[in-house]
């Protein structure tokens, strides 16, 4: 097996590996206040795409700052998408 496939086998496993985790922690008993932890995983599995997939370390700069700027929109998106429910009001309806 050449070296390159070894590597994406092994960025593979290591997906695998913290969706596995991710998983299981879904069903653990955690308290609201500690459930942003829960994000690191998914933080985990995209710093490995980035890095193992796409190859972002040694790609020209306009391959990173294309993906930054991916990032950057995607963050403006669900921010956007999460006014509506963060701001809704919900009225007892009394009849």
């Amino acid at each position: 097996m050449r070296r390159r496939h070894r590597f994406n086998l092994l960025i593979w496993l290591a997906l695998l590996i913290v969706a596995v985790l991710e998983f299981g922690f879904s069903f653990a008993p955690i308290p609201a206040g500690a459930r942003p932890i829960l994000m690191l995983p998914a933080v985990l599995m995209v710093a490995l795409v980035a890095l193992g997939y796409m190859r972002l370390l040694t790609a020209p700069e306009i391959a990173r700052g294309f993906a930054i700027a991916g990032i950057f929109w995607l963050t403006i998106l669900l921010g956007l998408a999460m006014t509506d429910p963060l701001t809704r009001s919900v009225y007892a309806v009394i009849g």
